[in-house]
């Protein structure tokens, strides 16, 4: 699928132009009929042909050819998924009064920027207007109220969502606490951006908020080091903004022995066979101390000469 439609179409493009004069459309001429694209003027027909052409389709295989504010039914009885929260390439929907075309025939334009994929309040729109001399032109839409800059006797309805479209995941909340064991990003800010990849274009999710992050992977892009703090959700760090937290590794412990002491080899206690003595002074690397009780004696489990033994602790200085 490629981008939504950023500019006027121009001559040759069937996507805007009628059946009967060999393009794909089954909308009606604009008015005024524009000279290259004969659906323009009228917001029906660019949305719908822009709506399939940014499918790659070839063709007209969604026929939105109805009344604007009508969008979603069409929509839905095609199969199509709509929501109320903007989303690129999808076709944003408003009625006029009471979705009878007597009194209006509402409007449709396509989404081509949001500003934050999780909660938008900002976007751009394409869109077209029956009886509009302009055939084309490009809105910036705050959201506002929630009508997202229409005139107030329009009323917002919904955005028909492209195909294949999953909305995007809630940022994940920060961990409770330092986690040691984890390599980890401490956001140092009330908000930062939490975005599909680790680059600057990628689209914003939401945010991030001060606290904890586990992090499994990290790139670099756009002057940024990014962290990946969970599927499909990056954040940046710089000065000011994070703390990198790597987990910290395990201290190598040591004991040394005060005495000449035999060790096993396959297991604590007696009944394992004596292996070899471990000549007094030696200092051997500690993997569990008081590994179990055996005979009368506390047994660790050591590493010694690159061989993992066991030995009666008595004599074991702990370094």
């Amino acid at each position: 699928m490629k981008s939504p439609r950023t500019s006027r179409p121009g001559t040759g493009n069937k996507y805007f132009i009628t059946k009967v004069k060999g393009g794909y459309s089954s909308c009606i001429q604009g008015k005024p009929t524009d000279s290259q694209c004969n659906v323009l003027s009228n917001c029906v027909g660019f949305a719908c042909g822009a709506y399939n052409e940014e499918h790659e389709f070839g063709y007209e295989k969604y026929h939105l050819n109805c009344n604007a504010e009508n969008f979603i039914e069409r929509a839905v009885a095609s199969g199509l998924s709509v929501y109320q929260k903007p989303m690129v390439g999808g076709i944003m929907v408003w009625q006029k009064g009471s979705l009878k075309s007597s009194d209006g025939a509402g409007h449709v334009a396509i989404v081509t920027y949001v500003n934050n994929a999780y909660d938008p309040t900002q976007i751009k729109t394409s869109e077209s207007g029956y009886g509009c001399k302009n055939p084309f032109w490009i809105s910036t839409r705050n959201k506002g109220t929630g009508n997202w800059g229409q005139a107030s006797t329009y009323k917002y309805r919904g955005c028909i969502a492209p195909v294949g479209y999953k909305p995007p995941q809630s940022p994940i909340t920060p961990n409770v606490a330092r986690d040691k064991t984890k390599d980890q990003i401490e956001v140092l800010v009330d908000q930062l951006y939490v975005r599909t990849d680790g680059k600057k274009s990628a689209t914003a999710l939401g945010f991030a908020h001060k606290g904890y992050y586990n992090y499994s992977s990290t790139k670099e892009s756009d002057g940024y080091k990014w962290y990946k703090i969970a599927e499909g959700q990056w954040v940046a760090s710089n000065k000011g903004w994070t703390n990198i937290l790597p987990k910290e590794q395990p201290t190598t412990k040591y004991i040394q022995l005060t005495a000449n002491v035999w060790c096993r080899l396959k297991g604590y206690g007696f009944k394992y066979a004596k292996y070899k003595v471990i000549p007094k002074n030696t200092k051997c690397e500690l993997i569990t101390k008081n590994i179990g009780s055996a005979n009368g004696y506390k047994w660790d489990k050591v590493k010694w000469n690159g061989t993992v033994v066991y030995l009666p602790n008595n004599w074991n200085k702990y370094l």
